[in-house]
């Protein structure tokens, strides 16, 4: 189960975007970035700048160590970060609504273990 293939940054950029709801154009305005810089950085042909790694630090701090390189995703940090963008991605991994293929299930911890039914 879950994604075996590494993910590219722009597919980890892609994927917080998703987890919180917002089209392309919502999500470059919240990051204070040019449409088509967002646009060519999911599609893998421009890079992540600085910019969006701070923006990114900012906003969804427990989930910057798996955006930069697809470090673990604490789920109990999720639920209590002060990021309410966080504790809303936390509530959709509780409630199942996260796509498996968007996190390797080995990444995924919750507390002392695994998560196992995700």
């Amino acid at each position: 189960m879950g994604n075996s293939q590494k993910l590219k940054t722009g597919d980890r950029l892609r994927i917080i975007r998703e987890l919180i709801g917002l089209t392309q154009r919502e999500f470059a305005e919240f990051l204070g970035v040019d449409i088509s810089k967002l646009k060519n950085i999911e599609y893998k042909r421009n890079r992540v700048t600085e910019e969006i790694y701070e923006q990114i630090g900012e906003n969804f701090p427990e989930l910057l160590k798996w955006f930069v390189y697809e470090g673990p995703v604490d789920l109990p940090e999720l639920r209590k970060s002060d990021s309410k963008y966080c504790k809303f991605i936390a509530a959709r991994f509780d409630a199942g609504l996260v796509p498996e293929e968007y996190f390797s299930e080995d990444l995924i911890r919750d507390g002392d273990f695994k998560a196992q039914d995700r």
